[in-house]
């Protein structure tokens, strides 16, 4: 980006200097400083310089990095104009000082040339073809209108001016000069107009307002100053050199915006969701019709102005109609959508709700009746958390206050939510806070339900820790539980004695039922806090808490309750097991069981000793 181009543009130096000297030259001719001659030589001195001023200007826009060539074509265009200008305007001064008996403003016919030949130089460069960007049909069509309406209204203007009294003294040359400007200020119009269709522009939206009112300015004071409208001199000369200074701020405005905003579309982008194009047209119409009959009556120039009145009101009326015809094609495209919107809503698997702040329910999809199993009718207006589970919704509680709480946020969490019937649902569910968003103002929450998934979830997890023979925790489960289990703690590893040899007379059918024996005998041995568990084989274990007498207790009632025979396949059977008890920090589980096996190893070889 340029250093040109950093900062506003009413701190641009450039800038500045134009307006600054703007000010002091147009200032100085309205205030009638100095002679009429030295009015005409100081305007004459001052245009040529002008003229140079939009050649340079122009140029620098050319080198502009990355200009397209479309608006490159264009400035160049610009810079020869001025270059056109300059030749006439020094041809004029040259005349002026020449002769000492011209004490009014005149058009050198050379001035008159150059100066139509760099405007009709201009105008091809923005006429030339430029790439086209796709429209749509309709608006093709409505900014075809609006270029009717602008240039019918133009017309009007032009037509009135033109036809005013003083013209027809003016001379044949000063009458072609006069409509030669108005129909400049038209061809401007219409490029504008024809940049929105095509959507290229060779100049941005900034920099089009001094280019489009310089030539509009320049062609009132080219019909005013021949008619006589405006007698003094310097007020004339202010009216020639006014335009001029303002169109050097086309090219510098274009510099510093470098190649931002050449997008014809943006000329015609409207914040409002209607146009006010069509009726400020006809309003100029109309306006310029009341003025013409008030101060000239029912002539040339009024029958012009109702001509253009009733073609502008014409053309407003076709623009209505496309566009209610327009309005009527969204009307039928919304409708559908909303007829799709709520089909799909009432086939939809997930629950969608919307509740306000105060939780109350203000939608309800009808997918709530299939899964929930109530109406939308009995849900409307209950609080959506009425029917989450307490426990879920005490964990959930600080998050859910803050998502309320906090405007754009989104949580997602899974909860238990009543049945119609009384059972529980696990639901999903994705909540996002919209109550600062217009039309929905409150809490949208997508839900769908994951019963199954979780219990088929809970069941893995329930199988992964635990034996499928006897239902006690596995060594997984076991060691969970023991790197789970704060503090000191107690494991009892038990292992059965001369349980090989009932496996190996009566079956392995007598041997799991051996197995399921002992772990009910380990269930009804152990407390409600205590973990009984099966780490393999004919291996059990029990983690307990730091207690280790209570521990000590536990292993004799185990000792007693396997030495009582208990009838197992038809047959009186008994079996022994070595225990080994070891007491520490749980969080070293392999350690503690590592060590109860040790002990239960020594317990186990003593028995041997005694046995033998």
């Amino acid at each position: 980006m340029p250093p040109a181009v950093r900062g506003g543009s009413w701190r641009d130096p450039v800038l500045i200097t134009v307006a600054v000297s703007a000010v002091i030259v147009v200032g100085g001719l309205l205030l009638d400083v100095g002679t009429p001659r030295a009015q005409m030589i100081a305007g004459g001195i001052v245009t040529p310089i002008l003229d140079l001023a939009l050649f340079w200007l122009s140029r620098r826009v050319c080198r502009v990095p990355g200009m397209p060539p479309h608006a490159r074509r264009f400035w160049a265009a610009v810079g020869v104009g001025g270059l056109l200008f300059c030749t006439g305007d020094v041809v004029d001064l040259w005349t002026t000082l020449a002769d000492p008996g011209i004490q009014q403003i005149g058009f050198h016919p050379v001035q008159s040339a150059t100066m139509m030949l760099g405007v009709v130089v201009m105008m091809a460069g923005l006429l030339l073809p430029q790439r086209r960007v796709s429209r749509s049909r309709r608006e093709q069509t409505r900014l075809l209108l609006d270029t009717t309406i602008l240039m019918s209204a133009s017309a009007v203007v032009a037509w009135c001016l033109m036809t005013r009294p003083g013209m027809a003294g003016a001379g044949p040359g000063a009458f072609f000069l006069a409509l030669f400007g108005c129909g400049v200020v038209l061809c401007a119009i219409f490029v504008a107009i024809r940049s929105g269709l095509t959507g290229v522009a060779p100049m941005s939206r900034v920099a089009a307002v001094p280019m489009v009112l310089a030539p509009i300015g320049l062609a009132v004071s080219s019909v005013l100053l021949p008619s006589g409208s405006v007698p003094d001199t310097g007020v004339q000369m202010a009216s020639i050199l006014l335009p001029c200074f303002l169109v050097l701020a086309g090219p510098r405005l274009q510099e510093r915006h470098g190649v931002d905003g050449l997008d014809g579309r943006e000329w015609f982008s409207r914040r409002r969701r209607y146009s006010v194009l069509p009726y400020t047209g006809t309003l100029v119409c109309a306006v310029a019709l009341v003025f013409v009959l008030a101060t000239r009556g029912l002539g040339v120039s009024a029958w012009g102005a109702l001509a253009g009145l009733l073609v502008n009101v014409g053309v407003v009326i076709a623009r209505q109609v496309l566009a209610l015809a327009e309005n009527d094609s969204l009307v039928g495209q919304i409708r559908q959508r909303e007829q799709r919107l709520t089909s799909l809503l009432e086939h939809s698997s997930e629950i969608i709700s919307i509740a306000e702040e105060s939780g109350a329910l203000t939608y309800v999809s009808p997918a709530v009746e299939r899964i929930l199993g109530f109406p939308v009718a009995d849900v409307l207006g209950r609080c959506s958390l009425d029917t989450l589970h307490r426990d879920d919704r005490a964990r959930l509680d600080a998050e859910l206050a803050e998502l309320y709480a906090t405007p754009g946020a989104e949580m997602t969490f899974q909860g238990r939510y009543q049945h119609a019937d009384g059972s529980w649902r696990w639901l999903e569910v994705v909540a996002v806070n919209l109550l600062d968003e217009p039309g929905i103002g409150g809490i949208v929450c997508n839900s769908r339900d994951v019963t199954e998934s979780r219990e088929l979830h809970e069941r893995l997890r329930y199988q992964a820790g635990h034996d499928d023979l006897t239902g006690l925790a596995n060594r997984r489960g076991f060691t969970g539980a023991m790197d789970a289990c704060p503090g000191d703690a107690t494991v009892l590893l038990i292992d059965l004695n001369g349980f090989k040899g009932i496996n190996d007379t009566y079956g392995h059918a007598t041997g799991d039922a051996v197995l399921r024996h002992v772990a009910d005998l380990l269930r009804d041995c152990t407390g409600p806090h205590d973990v009984p568990a099966r780490l393999g084989g004919d291996e059990f274990a029990v983690l307990t808490g730091g207690d280790r007498p209570a521990a000590e207790r536990m292993a004799r009632r185990i000792r007693a309750g396997l030495g009582v025979p208990t009838a197992i396949g038809g047959r009186e059977l008994t079996v022994g097991a070595s225990i080994g008890i070891a007491t520490g920090p749980a969080g070293g589980g392999d350690h503690l069981l590592n060590t109860a096996d040790l002990l239960m190893y020594e317990e186990k070889q003593r028995s041997r000793t005694l046995t033998s």
